[in-house]
């Protein structure tokens, strides 16, 4: 199961040139290491941002094997981002289940559910309201 959460903001535009990005307009380290130090600040540790060729990753690990991939990544074309402009922004929450835990389907919805939940607390304290949050 997976959340995602969509907004538009100028907070987290691109500081480094298109051919340091991961793929050109594909942005998101800025929204991921913010987040991380936001989730940080409440008492989630998170992985440090990872690139991808979507966007840039952060993962939360919580006891018993149980873990969660949060993407980050801009939804605009290349070179966008550079102006000043607000950008789309995406960010979708995902539990890595494990093999057994595919076959016991096993779960930790709540958990999903609690992250998602401060994720756009942390959004909305910031003046960000999401466009779309939803599974």
């Amino acid at each position: 199961m997976m959340w995602r959460i969509e907004f538009s903001s100028a907070k987290f535009l691109p500081t480094l040139p298109v051919a340091c990005q991961s793929n050109p307009g594909v942005y998101g380290f800025e929204l991921a290491l913010w987040l991380a130090q936001a989730l940080g600040r409440r008492g989630i540790a998170t992985s440090y941002p990872a690139p991808e060729d979507w966007g840039w990753l952060i993962e939360y690990a919580l006891p018993e094997e149980r873990s969660f991939m949060i993407g980050c990544a801009s939804m605009c074309g290349p070179h966008q981002g550079y102006d000043g402009q607000a950008l789309d922004w995406s960010i979708f929450v995902e539990e890595h289940r494990s093999m057994q835990q595919r076959i016991r389907n096993l779960s930790s919805r709540s958990e999903l559910d609690a992250l998602s939940a401060h994720i756009v607390g942390i959004l909305e304290e910031e003046q960000i309201p999401p466009a779309r949050v939803g599974v």
